[in-house]
């Protein structure tokens, strides 16, 4: 259950999600910097699984998950494998196409359907999607992406056509986008971008923001409707050569 936007400008992108959770999960930890093999990365951290859904290092490369409720496999089929630990596989990737190469590569079935959003600085981008039983890669997809886990189908058409309706489409403005991920319209429901059901709502809105010389992350610990979004955490950004680039694909 969630909703994801980004826009692409002349030095970066700036990417907006919204995390929506059941009320039983636990409250997860704020964006904080790790680092790994001398890369920075920034994410916040599911305290019920220890992964993350979002992530964001100095390559201005940002990795996200939506969970594929449409072709979930049944709960009790086994003991699946939290979806958090594959945005923790990925995190350090420099270059997506590698990146893609080695998603096509991994054993999944023992993780849930989901899709795996990922963008570089250049705002060139690839959609990873495991349906529970094939793997496939899209490529420079079109926004928003968003998920539910109820209805899921139409949930999407009207959170897509308030987004056309808003003119999103073709903005590059922050405040356009802050403002639909903060949105109850056509209702404070389900269908709302800023998510509300009797189980579930809308727990936090991720804001980052990658240009030539910085990476930030922005977040809002509660759903943006009431929450303010955090003081930037930041990062200097890392520009690659292409010898670079092959020695951290080589990593993944």
């Amino acid at each position: 259950m969630c909703t994801m936007t980004w826009f692409v400008k002349q030095d970066g992108y700036e990417l907006f999600f919204n995390r929506d959770e059941r009320g039983s999960r636990s409250r997860a930890a704020i964006p904080g910097v790790r680092a790994d093999a001398d890369v920075q990365v920034i994410s916040p951290t599911d305290a019920d699984a220890g992964g993350s859904w979002i992530s964001v290092n100095q390559y201005g490369v940002t990795v996200c998950l939506l969970n594929h409720y449409e072709f979930e496999q049944i709960a009790t089929y086994k003991n699946w494998i939290s979806r958090g630990q594959i945005v923790r596989q990925f995190e350090m990737t420099s270059d997506i196409d590698a990146a893609a190469e080695h998603f096509l590569s991994l054993q999944l079935q023992d993780y849930r359907a989901f899709r795996m959003f990922i963008i570089d600085h250049s705002g060139s981008n690839r959609l990873c999607i495991w349906d529970g039983h094939e793997a496939r890669v899209e490529h420079n997809v079109s926004k928003p992406k968003s998920s539910s886990a109820v209805d899921a189908k139409h949930v999407k058409q009207v959170r897509k056509q308030l987004f056309d309706n808003l003119g999103l489409a073709s903005s590059t403005h922050s405040e356009d986008y802050l403002r639909f991920h903060a949105s109850h319209l056509p209702a404070k429901s389900q269908e709302s971008v800023c998510m509300h059901r009797e189980d579930a709502s809308t727990v936090s809105l991720s804001y980052i923001d990658v240009d030539s010389s910085m990476v930030q992350f922005r977040y809002s610990d509660g759903p943006p409707c009431t929450a303010r979004l955090s003081d930037a955490v930041i990062a200097p950004r890392i520009p690659l050569s292409e010898p670079e680039k092959i020695v951290a694909a080589i990593k993944i």
